[in-house]
């Protein structure tokens, strides 16, 4: 685990006496739950739920009362709930259960002294159609991949960051900062892809791990539209939008195809969400 901003953050939400449950949104595999880990080492309990395991997403029985879903996060969790301890709860793709959304006002309701947390790798694209958290019940956070910053952290390039945050910056300091600044943009800042390449210092070896992430992408997508058309549309740009970056594009026709530009101005805000 490299250093990320988001920590800092997280530091500060949970040090607000007035905080809120919190959302953390963000694309997947941007390291949301591997900080959240990270993060919960400041904190007496740790209570994860990955709804996307039926055991955990069966907890949040819409039969049951707030208490003894509550009751029950601890009973299988193997956790005493003690008022003296710092605790923290994470639930893991809340999308899946529309029960433990609705359960977050409650969060903030009646156990203001719990720290919670949930996040979900699909809410950007259903959060205006299908998911709708408890207005002023709760608060969002955003997470991105790794900032150039955080890359420099990540290669042990620590002279290097802490002459990035003078101004001006020294002349002799350019050129390597602008080597570095070209290889972060060449491996992008997905953190899987910065961890090996820190590791190994080999290029070379990180196409398995690109091919990976794209088909992660691309299996998604099922996730993100009913329609087979529109299914359609989304893997095309996928596949297409590498080959046109850096160009002026029109959505008609994008990628070579024959594609009408309604459809792939639809795919292309989806992806952006």
């Amino acid at each position: 685990m490299f250093n990320r901003n988001i920590i800092t953050n997280l530091q500060n939400w949970a040090e607000n006496p007035n905080r809120k449950p919190l959302i953390l949104r963000g694309a997947r595999q941007v390291g949301k739950t591997t900080s959240v880990d990270f993060f919960a080492k400041n904190f007496d309990q740790y209570i994860s739920l990955m709804l996307e395991n039926i055991e955990d997403r069966n907890i949040f029985d819409p039969e049951k009362t707030f208490d003894d879903i509550l009751a029950a996060i601890y009973f299988h969790k193997n956790i005493a709930r003690d008022p003296n301890k710092k605790t923290l709860i994470f639930i893991d793709e809340i999308q899946n259960s529309k029960t433990a959304i609705a359960m977050m006002r409650y969060f903030y309701e009646k156990t203001s002294e719990l720290f919670v947390i949930a996040a979900g790798s699909l809410l950007e694209t259903l959060i205006e159609k299908e998911v709708s958290f408890p207005v002023g019940r709760v608060e969002y956070m955003f997470m991105h991949p790794l900032t150039f910053s955080e890359f420099l952290g990540a290669m042990n390039e620590h002279e290097a960051l802490n002459i990035l945050e003078t101004i001006p910056i020294p002349q002799f300091a350019h050129e390597k900062l602008l080597k570095l600044f070209h290889q972060y943009t060449l491996l992008g800042g997905m953190p899987e892809i910065i961890k090996n390449y820190a590791k190994n210092k080999d290029i070379t070896t990180l196409n398995p791990i690109y091919q990976n992430l794209m088909l992660a992408y691309t299996d998604d997508v099922e996730k993100y539209t009913k329609s087979g058309h529109v299914r359609d549309y989304i893997r095309h740009v996928i596949m297409q939008a590498p080959f046109e970056a850096g160009k002026r594009i029109k959505f008609h026709g994008f990628g070579a195809s024959n594609y009408g530009s309604r459809e792939m101005g639809e795919a292309l805000r989806t992806l952006e969400k």
